[in-house]
């Protein structure tokens, strides 16, 4: 019961979504909030329910919600989330519990998350909604599962409306290796010290979630969203993150990453022409990136152009943390503003 947490009572649904594998996923639908106080008016019994759906999808755009991997979508932060981003951007929120979570029947892996993504993407279309009026908004794990999303119907060319990818990691292993449980306790910095540790727990790792490999190839507008004080997943996600969605964009390196690493560059004429490239790479980003300073204290806002494919940004924050930050209202103003919601 979704008033139990908070919400205003006949404003959102408890609904039953069903994916390709017959899964079914427990999710609330929350009705934007100008939407509900015009069909409330003063009737403090009035609820909404299925039949207005289809209305609210048509006149409103719609953020579809993937959450972290903590507790469900009646999370106190999650909670503050619908309710803040209904009411300052007015738009409905689907939220859904992936498999293993909640009331959500299954157990969780990589390949099944892709799966309940989709169903919540067409769960929308089905009841009316139109890709350019959804925006996919993904926290922690959540990116993962937008990452896959936005890729899948980027390959179908479907417009949609953007992705947001706040508190972002660029693959599971990476995360593994940086994650502090807590904030504060280093998981795996013990095996630092062993060789290629890493690199051997990459290739046995059954779930990559590997959204750097992904995010070049996704086709809408793309909006990075971390804090600086974010000592769950470091900010370097975000930023490597953004920097692969550049790089194609970048004149490209006449050697490969393992030469460049391992210092074998060792002719004069290399070491020049990579010095070239370098110098190169320097002016295209100045010439590419723009940057813009948000107010006195929030922190800035890097974005750059793609012919045909919108804008890719990164929203540095200099507070918010882990979970709080998809509550501020800068980043509900700048979402507003890039994807002209």
């Amino acid at each position: 019961m979704p008033e139990r947490y908070g919400l205003a009572p006949g404003r959102v649904l408890n609904i039953l979504i069903t994916t390709s594998d017959n899964i079914t996923l427990g999710a609330w639908f929350i009705f934007s909030d100008t939407y509900y106080k015009q069909s409330k008016g003063r009737n403090v019994e009035f609820s909404l329910g299925e039949q207005h759906i289809e209305t609210a999808l048509e006149h409103f755009n719609t953020i579809l919600y993937f959450h972290g991997n903590a507790a469900s979508r009646a999370a106190p932060h999650r909670v503050r989330f619908y309710s803040h981003w209904t009411s300052r951007l007015d738009v409905n929120v689907l939220a859904i519990d992936y498999r293993g979570f909640a009331d959500s029947e299954g157990m969780p892996s990589e390949q099944g998350l892709g799966l309940d993504g989709r169903a919540a993407w067409d769960w929308l279309i089905s009841k009316g909604s139109t890709p350019s009026r959804i925006l996919l908004f993904g926290q922690s794990l959540g990116t993962g599962v937008v990452a896959k999303l936005a890729y899948a119907l980027s390959i179908e060319n479907v417009k949609l409306r953007g992705a947001v990818f706040s508190g972002a990691f660029t693959d599971l292993a990476t995360l593994l290796e940086t994650y502090n449980i807590s904030g504060w306790l280093p998981l795996l910095q013990p095996f630092q010290i062993i060789p290629f540790f890493f690199k051997a727990l990459d290739s046995i790792l059954f779930h990559k979630f590997s959204t750097i490999s992904i995010i070049p190839n996704i086709t809408c507008p793309i909006l990075l969203v971390h804090g600086e004080d974010d000592f769950d997943i470091q900010i370097s996600h975000s930023e490597r993150l953004f920097e692969a969605a550049l790089e194609p964009y970048l004149e490209p390196y006449p050697f490969t990453y393992e030469d460049m690493t391992q210092l074998r560059l060792k002719t004069e004429e290399q070491r020049m022409l990579m010095n070239e490239v370098s110098t190169k790479r320097r002016e295209q980003r100045l010439e590419l990136i723009k940057e813009t300073e948000l107010g006195n204290s929030i922190g800035s806002l890097l974005s750059f152009e793609r012919p045909g494919r919108g804008s890719v940004n990164f929203l540095r924050s200099r507070w918010g943390g882990h979970n709080q930050i998809i509550n501020f209202e800068a980043v509900m103003d700048v979402t507003r503003q890039l994807f002209q919601i």
